[in-house]
């Protein structure tokens, strides 16, 4: 903005791009932080914003695996802990692929479950619903609600390695036993803190 006249020089479209609700980079040098694929999936949620699709294909191609294990932890909370709806953050994660660090989630995607008790769909679309509805729950202690969001984000990573068809109907025997050490491994890939992980588990 030009201060003694007041025009805005917009040569971007930013204003355009925030009035129809959209993330787009600017600039190659996008690609300079790979931190920002991150910052872009959080920010479509907490801003519930689409990602602009030749974004999308940028921050497919950017390598995340640089990246401090801090940094990534970061991002992730505030998704969890300020989004209204996290499953935009996480659809928007899967589809430019930055949930490649985290293979225990994505594996959720397309694992069916008993229509009788999950009229919803597979394993992604209820653990998204349930992500949504525990972010209902957040009672403004950062602590406790860490471990809630964790513990929804995770609470069935146990079902794609035990989802089986027995009698005709699809089971997830062991499944909460079995998603133990596969939450263990997600967390720990970004944190030490033990009380947390513990309290996700």
């Amino acid at each position: 903005e030009d201060p003694l006249t007041g025009q805005v020089h917009d040569f971007f479209d930013g204003q355009g791009d925030l009035k129809r609700k959209i993330l787009r980079h600017t600039s190659p040098a996008f690609a300079e932080d790979p931190l920002r694929v991150l910052r872009g999936v959080q920010f479509a949620a907490r801003f519930e914003f689409s990602m602009a699709e030749e974004t999308k294909e940028l921050c497919r191609r950017i390598d995340l695996s640089e990246l401090a294990r801090e940094r990534i932890w970061e991002e992730w909370n505030k998704l969890l802990l300020l989004a209204a709806r996290p499953s935009l953050g996480l659809e928007l994660a899967l589809d430019i692929g930055a949930l490649r660090m985290f293979p225990e989630i994505s594996a959720m995607k397309g694992v069916a479950q008993e229509p009788e008790w999950h009229p919803e769909g597979d394993v992604w679309t209820h653990n998204n619903l349930v992500v949504d509805e525990a972010a209902k729950l957040r009672s403004g202690d950062r602590k406790e609600d860490l471990i809630l969001m964790w513990g929804s984000l995770c609470h069935d990573l146990g079902k794609p390695p035990t989802t089986k068809m027995k009698d005709g109907r699809i089971r997830s025997k062991g499944h909460s036993e079995a998603g133990l050490p596969l939450t263990k491994a997600v967390l720990e890939r970004m944190t030490d803190d033990r009380e947390l992980i513990d309290g996700v588990l």
